[in-house]
């Protein structure tokens, strides 16, 4: 999936929030007010670019007619001080990540660059390369695309793996940091399987039942 533009990701991320607070998502008019565009062909101009690099899905005939083509990020209550922690990401074969909420880990999100985070435990050892070992926590910063060469939590289907992140034209790799595994490649008819939740930010490292950063 391409990147969007910081325009198009305004427009995006004001669909994920009005959909989650709403439970369906905006007009074309209510995107125009609340975002104060000039008019209904520059929103219409947006969504259709959005649309073209994959975030959304668009039905002319209906009022609300906008589809979120990825995956609903990890819900949870947002609270001062702490980062809240999910369930297993696989550094390794990819496993399914639980969304349920385990805990909130006392380390202030500012720590870790600020944004709206969250956290996932690691089981494997792909990402050794990277200072990232079987059983660290990973901070991530929920996002719907990264940097190429950025570390990303990937979605790929109902499986969640860590991997640092290749984007092309017409190949999207998902590379390893250990010579023993392999990398993912998949091909741009393949791409709609695959979704970002979050860019690496981080580990946690438990040693004596102690938090360590």
């Amino acid at each position: 999936m391409k990147n969007l533009t910081p325009s198009q990701s305004g427009i995006y991320d004001f669909i994920v929030a009005w959909q989650k607070e709403h439970g369906y998502p905006p007009t074309q008019a209510e995107m125009r007010d609340r975002l104060k565009c000039s008019s209904l062909n520059t929103v219409r101009g947006y969504l259709a670019a959005i649309e073209k690099k994959g975030y959304i899905r668009l039905n002319p005939g209906k009022a609300r007619g906008i589809q979120l083509a990825l995956p609903p990020a990890p819900v949870f209550r947002q609270q001062q001080g702490v980062i809240p922690l999910f369930g297993t990401i696989k550094a390794g074969v990819p496993i399914w990540a639980e969304q349920n909420l385990e805990d909130y880990l006392p380390i202030s999100p500012d720590f870790f660059g600020g944004g709206e985070l969250f956290a996932l435990r690691v089981s494997g050892d792909s990402m050794t390369g990277a200072g990232i070992r079987n059983g660290d926590i990973a901070v991530i910063q929920k996002r719907a695309c990264v940097d190429d060469g950025e570390i990303a939590a990937v979605l790929i289907e109902q499986e969640a793996t860590l991997k640092r992140v290749y984007d092309s034209p017409h190949l999207l790799v998902l590379k390893a940091e250990n010579p023993a595994f392999a990398d993912l490649r998949y091909a741009k008819d393949g791409r709609d399987r695959i979704h970002i939740l979050g860019r690496y930010q981080g580990i946690i490292r438990i040693r004596n039942n102690q938090w360590r950063s």
